[in-house]
């Protein structure tokens, strides 16, 4: 279950300034993935709060969460048109017992929990610069904002939400972990899900011997490299299952494969050869073997966006931090935003040791960060 929205915080005895309060509050209220909907209660009032009208968009059953998306609207210049930001409003487990703390110029989560960064710390940027920029009576040109939700579970929320309704031809999507880096490339992901049926047996038994699904499984696996196998490729091996009682030979087992990678050859080989170590595996093992797979996420190229990263690079430039083109391992909402024709760019932004217990934020870098993202509104 989510813990509920702390909304202060305090170092020292003094009130740390508001952006760094803001960045907090969202940390602390927790949204693991499948369970956002007081992250999206919270953040609906923070948008009511700024006058920025916004809809819910709720989801099918294709997405597993008590939570929904939200479309929001910054009016603008009448006569500009709009450009998009996408958010994520989960962040990866463990992230339910979020306590976000300011020490050593570092904001970091106490215990066992991420501090939820990765998704939160841009929302909190882009909320606290329309703020100020509100404030300060300047109208640029219209924002629209898509918040998902499911995005670590495979980009759920962003595949299955409705764009009908979105103006917008151009997008912004804030999800890396360098400030200066923009993402000109992004992997293609493909998954498999390895079944295998073996026949049970007393241990015991001798005259009628079991088949091991479970010791066909580490065979296969032994077999499979992992990891870091090259600049374009990585694979993982995760969730294998086999229960059975303590005295029977294991029927069932199963196990799951991803693999992200740059380029249709290089996707194709490492299809191919996990197909062959399964199946010949399997079959030399005497189990019958089901091997499914599917392309979850597309290999998305943004490179070609050259007027939206010559726009950038002028921002960059002003705000004093060197823009570099990169690519990432990393899969995005971005790519379904460029898959529906949207012109989209990733950006980044510093955020150390994501996805772990030990994940945090410089103080020091939000004023930075914040500069730069109020030039992208501005001037983008």
């Amino acid at each position: 279950m989510n813990t509920p929205c702390k909304c202060s915080v305090k170092k020292g005895g003094r009130t740390v300034d508001r952006t760094v309060s803001r960045f907090i509050r969202y940390v602390n209220c927790a949204s693991e993935s499948h369970n956002e909907k007081a992250f999206c209660e919270y953040m609906e009032q923070e948008l009511a709060a700024l006058g920025i009208p916004f809809e819910r968009q709720e989801l099918g059953n294709e997405v597993v969460t008590d939570g929904w998306n939200i479309l929001a609207r910054v009016p603008g210049k009448s006569k500009a048109n709009p450009f998009l930001f996408v958010f994520h409003l989960d962040t990866s487990a463990p992230g339910n017992h979020v306590e976000a703390y300011v020490e050593n110029g570092k904001i970091q989560s106490r215990g066992n929990s991420v501090l939820g960064a990765d998704g939160k710390l841009a929302i909190a940027l882009v909320m606290e610069a329309i703020s100020r920029l509100q404030e300060e009576g300047e109208r640029n040109r219209p924002i629209e904002m898509l918040f998902t939700v499911c995005q670590e579970m495979g980009l759920q929320g962003a595949k299955y939400a409705d764009y009908s309704k979105i103006e917008s031809e151009e997008a912004l999507v804030i999800d890396h972990y360098v400030t200066g880096e923009v993402l000109v490339q992004t992997p293609a992901r493909m998954n498999f899900n390895v079944e295998l049926i073996g026949r049970a047996a007393h241990v015991i038994r001798s005259e009628e011997p079991g088949v091991n699904a479970l010791m066909t499984a580490v065979e296969i696996i032994h077999q499979i490299p992992t990891g870091w196998i090259n600049e374009d490729l990585r694979i993982n091996v995760f969730d294998l299952v086999s229960l059975s009682p303590f005295n029977a030979i294991p029927k069932y087992a199963r196990f799951d494969v991803e693999v992200r990678c740059f380029g249709q050859k290089t996707l194709q080989k490492a299809r191919e050869d996990i197909r062959r170590i399964v199946e010949t595996t399997a079959e030399q093992m005497g189990c019958k073997c089901n091997l499914r797979e599917e392309l979850s996420v597309p290999e998305a190229d943004f490179s070609g966006n050259t007027d939206m990263l010559e726009r950038l690079e002028v921002i960059y430039r002003k705000t004093g931090i060197p823009m570099v083109p990169a690519r990432s391992f990393g899969v995005l909402d971005a790519t379904w935003t460029s898959q529906l024709g949207i012109r989209t760019v990733p950006l980044g932004l510093n955020i150390f040791h994501s996805h772990s217990t030990r994940e945090y934020v410089v103080v020091e870098d939000l004023k930075k960060m914040l500069e730069l993202v109020e030039n992208i509104i501005r001037y983008f």
